[in-house]
């Protein structure tokens, strides 16, 4: 029993021996990647041409799917020497000029002026409200969104032909029937409705 038990671990060792020099990876592909290059996207990944491909591991691959970019990685060995990378990256929803963020409120590090330019710009004071901020955002998306400005008291946004002040994105669902037929303008949302002031 104990010459099997030896027997096995010194093929093991051979095993992980062997694997560290064959087979090699020979061809990396990534797709799907927009903020990232092909090359961040390995370098997150830490899979490179010439690599050990028994060494490419779902543990050695997580520092992908921690980048805050990314939302979804697939990594595949195919057999003898091929990684292939698929990747879906989030994308930029909502800045402030110094932050910038994804639609489900991640922080998007490093996000370029080209990927920011166009993008609702959200600014206020008081305590800070992004995610009601973002909520609202995909509500009002439809409607060209320029700016959020929020205070304690509420979000004043900038819309296409529409400057809305509304208290919170909760007031704005229980009256939102209101809000698009009375679009245009200037409007407020109250606990009792929706206000249009006449100009």
């Amino acid at each position: 029993m104990r010459r099997l038990l030896v027997a096995t671990l010194v093929a093991l060792g051979a095993a992980l021996v062997v694997s560290r020099f064959a087979p090699r990876v020979e061809h990396v592909t990534v797709a799907g990647q927009v903020h990232h290059d092909a090359a961040a996207i390995m370098r997150l990944a830490d899979v490179a041409v010439g690599d050990p491909f028994l060494w490419v591991t779902a543990g050695r691959v997580r520092g992908l799917a921690a980048d805050p970019w990314v939302l979804q990685a697939l990594v595949v060995r195919q057999w003898p020497d091929r990684v292939a990378i698929t990747v879906r990256e989030r994308f930029p929803a909502l800045t402030s000029g110094a932050t910038t963020w994804a639609d489900d409120g991640t922080v998007l590090v490093g996000a370029t002026p080209a990927e920011t330019a166009g993008l609702p710009l959200l600014e206020g004071w008081g305590p800070e409200r992004v995610t009601e901020a973002l909520a609202l955002l995909r509500l009002l998306r439809p409607f060209g969104v320029r700016v959020i400005s929020y205070s304690p008291e509420g979000f004043d946004i900038e819309l296409n032909g529409t400057r809305l002040f509304t208290p919170s994105a909760e007031a704005l669902r229980e009256h939102w029937s209101a809000f698009v037929s009375h679009r245009g303008g200037r409007m407020a949302v109250y606990p009792w409705g929706v206000s249009k002031a006449h100009e």
